[in-house]
């Protein structure tokens, strides 16, 4: 089968459209999580692993590993983490590597558009899946007006809420389809043009690395508003 990253034909792995170690705060004690499909009778499943889907070959799965994954975890989780407690509306600012940070979030975003997977049919790249393939694949991240991304603090009341990954959602933003996400503790949004989008370079990461994430509480978030009202019609 081919690989959907370098396309050579090649024996393809498992792969995880959102990265492993983002599921570690969803896990219970028998390392299970709830994964909300919308479909059958309960409109839920449980999981012990995040969704998989064979896409990339062995080779490309190591390059997407070590060149985003790991220096993403690095970053996120133990260089320069979200506080545990915000307030709502404050600001959270931090400078990560812009190369790395931003084509991990890309190549999040480039699994959901490549999956056949109910989850992830909202997202749909078009011509820009080839161009994001090619970043990814060539280490690539482009200015930062080019599929910017930018990003909000995930409010559980105080607490910053990591214990949630949604399926993806597009927004119409001027014309142009933004995709969102919430993983790691952040509703992340990027755009998907080839034009300058003022609004988005200005408030998204910039090629210095810093970006400025405001703190917004999980109810004002429309696609945990939907969840949310999937479990309570299912009482689990």
């Amino acid at each position: 089968m081919r690989c959907r990253l370098c396309l050579n034909e090649k024996k393809l792995c498992n792969s995880h459209i959102v990265s492993e170690f983002l599921y570690h705060d969803l896990y219970d004690a028998n390392h299970k999580l709830v994964g909300i499909t919308g479909q059958g009778n309960k409109k839920y499943i449980p999981l012990q692993k995040g969704i998989r889907e064979k896409l990339f070959c062995s080779d490309c799965e190591q390059h997407l590993n070590d060149k985003y994954e790991k220096p993403f975890l690095q970053q996120w989780s133990i260089d320069s983490p979200l506080p545990s407690q915000m307030a709502h509306d404050s600001i959270f600012s931090a400078t990560y590597d812009y190369l790395t940070f931003k084509l991990f979030h890309l190549s999040i975003l480039f699994r959901s558009s490549i999956s056949s997977l109910p989850t992830f049919q909202e997202v749909n790249l078009g011509i820009h899946e080839d161009l994001i393939r090619e970043m990814l694949l060539n280490v690539s991240p482009g200015e930062s007006w080019e599929y910017p991304i930018l990003a909000c603090v995930v409010l559980n009341g105080s607490n910053v809420e990591k214990r949630f990954i949604s399926q993806p959602i597009s927004w119409l933003h001027e014309g142009h389809t933004a995709y969102g996400q919430i993983y790691g503790g952040a509703m992340w949004w990027t755009l998907i043009s080839s034009d300058k989008n003022t609004f988005f370079d200005s408030a998204g990461l910039q090629v210095s690395g810093n970006i400025k994430m405001i703190a917004e509480q999980w109810n004002e978030i429309g696609v945990v508003q939907d969840a949310s009202a999937a479990l309570k019609r299912n009482d689990l």
